[in-house]
């Protein structure tokens, strides 16, 4: 079967979902535009690095024996990343994984299931897996697949998109946990996703040199700066935000951790 192209994956998206155009702004379709903007990131982010891929140090290696990276593919991955929410909000990423391999889209039903998870190490996930099956099932695949840019990428836009549109990091993180509760690998998934955001920023020696050049500072330069939606005064609010989010994994750790309990 062919590579599936970004208007094939739109499609899919919305199949048996939304049936008008005027139906992607109801509340239930919430996870839909989610997803638009999750791909929409995705392609920007492939752009920008294909631009400049010398002076990202971390993707830089991986260019360089493959070849620029696959706008529409990366698109693709983004578009269907929850696309098991069509059939289960619970149990997406199993659900979306069976969904689109059964259609024969095996390679890019790998995104239902990495997205979640940083590096596509399972204890790096906002909140923990259940059912033991299922969390067997998951691991096993992560192990069983080498990372790729492509699955940094959605991992990231994930975690900047709302179904509202672009925002930071911090925000979209604090939106999470506040929904989705703390839990023990909490403090670890933050950690690590700021780890994460570190990759897509440029070399800072570059960084330096097109600020003197452009007369303007490196935050100027910054990961967001490819997302000129995102209002400043949000930006300005990222350390506000990590302290609030920060305070919030803190005060609500469970007393007993133990990594990720199986439910």
């Amino acid at each position: 079967m062919e590579k599936m192209n970004a208007k094939e994956a739109l499609n899919l998206l919305i199949k048996d979902v939304i049936s008008d155009p005027s139906e992607v702004s109801l509340y239930e379709n919430r996870w839909v535009r989610h997803c638009l903007y999750v791909g929409v990131a995705a392609g920007r982010i492939v752009r920008a690095i294909n631009e400049n891929s010398e002076h990202y140090a971390y993707f830089k290696d991986y260019i360089a024996e493959h070849g620029p990276l696959d706008e529409d593919y990366a698109i693709v991955s983004g578009y269907i990343h929850d696309i098991g929410r069509k059939i289960s909000h619970p149990l997406h990423t199993t659900e979306g994984y069976k969904y689109l391999c059964d259609l024969g889209y095996m390679e890019e039903a790998r995104s239902t299931l990495t997205h979640s998870f940083i590096d596509n190490d399972i204890n790096n996930s906002a909140d923990p897996v259940t059912g033991e099956d299922r969390y067997n099932f998951i691991n096993n695949y992560l192990h069983s697949v080498e990372l790729t840019p492509y699955d940094n990428i959605v991992q990231l836009c994930d975690l900047f998109c709302l179904e509202t549109g672009f925002t930071t990091v911090e925000r979209r993180l604090l939106d999470i946990t506040k929904r989705k509760g703390i839990y023990e690998n909490s403090l670890i998934h933050f950690n690590k996703t700021m780890e994460l955001l570190s990759r897509f920023e440029l070399d800072d020696d570059y960084l330096e040199m097109k600020a003197d050049e452009l007369g303007c500072s490196k935050d100027d330069l910054s990961f967001y700066s490819i997302f000129p939606e995102i209002s400043k005064e949000t930006l300005d609010k990222r350390e506000e935000d990590r302290e609030e989010l920060l305070k919030f994994i803190r005060d609500n750790m469970p007393d007993t951790p133990q990594l990720l309990e199986k439910k």
